[in-house]
């Protein structure tokens, strides 16, 4: 209706599937642009329309890049809005760390939550390309610079190296938790753990259990809202481009 123009809005956006920094590239950039390059776009649109006086961000991811995650928690958390992260079937690693960028946090009972962790993986093909007699020819300047490639064996002080990498990285996600959350004392989310939602909440990982309706509930409560519009994101995030969006 033309007076829901003037009405305070709620949006409802969506974090869903892996955390990585893809982005449209190529002949047709919208064809290959990331459902969270979409999502970081409306969190701009979000933070541009003043008429938006409450955000619901309904995550169903595993997480993935740190960088990527911490970027976009500092993005939610710079909106001047009540936020409310609603984590359905799985908010772990980095989709955790999102989560805590709002102001609270409600948990399906079934949902996948926490995964306060870091992981690096290196694979190493040596032994395959021995086994089929192919060789590298690798050059490279610098004493580190094939750190990480899987074309050679993996030595102690790359593995100490990348060791001390990685606690760098869980150190400040551990801390960002920390500063957002009081977790039971001896809780075992600091270990990468992963709890089912019932669990998340007595571990002191998420506030409420429910849904969207809780969620809408717990915001209208904090903010005091009455009349107000509710946008939902979710289907312009996951649509399929057209043949004109291919062509801009």
């Amino acid at each position: 209706m033309i007076f829901d123009w003037f009405k305070d809005k709620v949006a409802i956006l969506p974090l869903e599937g892996p955390i990585t920094e893809s982005q449209g590239m190529g002949l047709f950039p919208s064809f290959m642009q990331s459902s969270i390059s979409r999502m970081e776009e409306y969190l701009e649109e979000i933070e541009e329309d003043k008429k938006y006086k409450g955000l619901i961000l309904e995550i169903n991811s595993p997480g993935g890049s740190p960088y990527k995650s911490r970027q976009l928690a500092r993005k939610i958390s710079n909106l001047n809005i009540f936020k409310v992260a609603l984590i359905e079937e799985q908010g772990t690693s980095g989709a955790y760390w999102i989560a805590n960028s709002c102001d609270v946090i409600v948990a399906d009972e079934l949902s996948s939550v926490g995964g306060i962790g870091t992981i690096s993986i290196r694979p190493d093909f040596t032994d395959f390309l021995d086994k089929f007699g192919i060789k590298m020819d690798v050059q490279e300047e610098g004493k580190y610079k094939d750190e990480g490639m899987p074309f050679s064996k993996v030595t102690e002080e790359e593995k100490e190296h990348r060791k001390k990498m990685i606690k760098e990285i869980n150190d400040m996600f551990k801390r960002y938790i920390k500063s957002k959350r009081d977790i039971n004392k001896g809780s075992e989310a600091f270990e990468g753990k992963v709890f089912l939602g019932t669990k998340a909440k007595k571990e002191g990982l998420v506030d409420y259990l429910g849904g969207r309706n809780k969620s809408l509930q717990i915001l209208q409560k904090r903010t005091g809202l009455k009349d107000f519009v509710v946008k939902d994101f979710k289907e312009e995030i996951n649509k399929r481009p057209s043949l004109l969006d291919l062509l801009r």
